[in-house]
């Protein structure tokens, strides 16, 4: 079984306890770890406004987790995101076919290049709108 890359976006009720908050992660990632996956990263967002009322609530906590694992883990994990009623919404992406454990390892140096990659963008974008006040 190859393993694929996944990506789940869930909104926690803001009315919980940051431990409950935590027993949702462990819950979610034994889940993964039990059906043969592994969880990349899980990065609590924070509470926020909901763009619409979601069971009576405006706020909610999100949190994006990424993982490894076989595309029939992804039922299982939806299934369980589904019974629990911490759980307001949630949505799950592949994000690529194959997983490759060592890019997982490496996000900071993708970061800074990507930084450097911008500031050209930045000033070339400022030159266009100069361009187009000329030609009207």
């Amino acid at each position: 079984m190859s393993l694929r890359k996944y990506e789940s976006f869930f909104i926690l009720d803001p009315d919980l306890p940051e431990d409950a908050h935590q027993s949702v992660g462990e819950k979610l990632r034994g889940v993964i770890e039990s059906g043969g996956g592994t969880v990349v990263s899980y990065a609590p967002w924070g509470k926020k406004k909901l763009a619409y009322p979601v069971k009576k609530k405006s706020y909610g906590h999100y949190v994006l987790m990424e993982f490894a694992s076989g595309p029939d883990l992804i039922a299982e994990l939806e299934r369980n995101m589904r019974l629990d009623e911490r759980i307001l919404k949630f949505i799950t992406v592949k994000q690529d076919d194959e997983f490759h454990p060592e890019e997982a390892k490496e996000p900071e140096p993708e970061t800074a290049p990507t930084q450097e990659a911008e500031a050209p963008e930045t000033e070339e974008a400022g030159e266009e709108p100069e361009e187009a006040e000329g030609q009207a």
